[in-house]
């Protein structure tokens, strides 16, 4: 069966190498309104979309990702960008209750599917937790917007990639069971 959706959902990567090529505002207003649409728990949308463009300020996340990484001992190779230079990064918070952290995974996912529709690619990206671990709290939070009652979640960056679109990595085997 042929369609254009499930083929959309099925090419979708995670991209780890982009090209310089900027983002356009409107393609990024398209992504972001995708992830307001995504289901949430009791329709209480209580989450926030900071997007980030500013080079200097995404290198800043980097650089105290990294450190918080390099501080709780995890491996990672010495030229090592969250990112991967992409363009255009957003951070989701939410006020943690609930089902806050599922419904931030919905949004992320909604923006991921968008922006391949619109011919962009995308990285989802847990490590930015571990800048907590370098800096303060506030200080971060203040960094990327994040308001206050709010914690940080998860973030995508988007971007063009360079080359071709990444072969699929092999699905594990045996972990679907049909009740009927």
């Amino acid at each position: 069966m042929k369609n254009q959706m499930i083929d959309l959902l099925l090419d979708r990567r995670s991209v780890r190498e982009f090209t310089t090529q900027l983002v356009d505002d409107e393609a990024l207003k398209l992504i972001i309104e995708c992830g307001m649409y995504a289901p949430n728990s009791r329709n209480k949308q209580n989450w926030h979309f900071s997007v980030i463009t500013n080079p200097v300020i995404i290198e800043e996340i980097n650089r105290l990702t990294v450190a918080g990484m390099d501080r709780l001992g995890i491996k990672h190779d010495v030229d090592y960008h969250i990112f991967y230079h992409a363009p255009a990064v957003i951070i989701l918070s939410s006020v943690i209750e609930g089902f806050s952290e599922l419904n931030c995974g919905c949004a992320v996912e909604n923006m991921a599917i968008a922006a391949k529709s619109l011919g962009l690619d995308s990285c989802i990206v847990g490590q930015t937790r571990f800048m907590y671990h370098q800096a303060d709290p506030v200080d971060i939070n203040r960094l990327v917007k994040i308001p206050e009652g709010y914690e940080h979640d998860i973030a995508i960056c988007f971007g063009y990639r360079k080359g071709d679109n990444p072969e699929p990595k092999p699905r594990k085997e045996g972990i679907v069971d049909y009740i009927k």
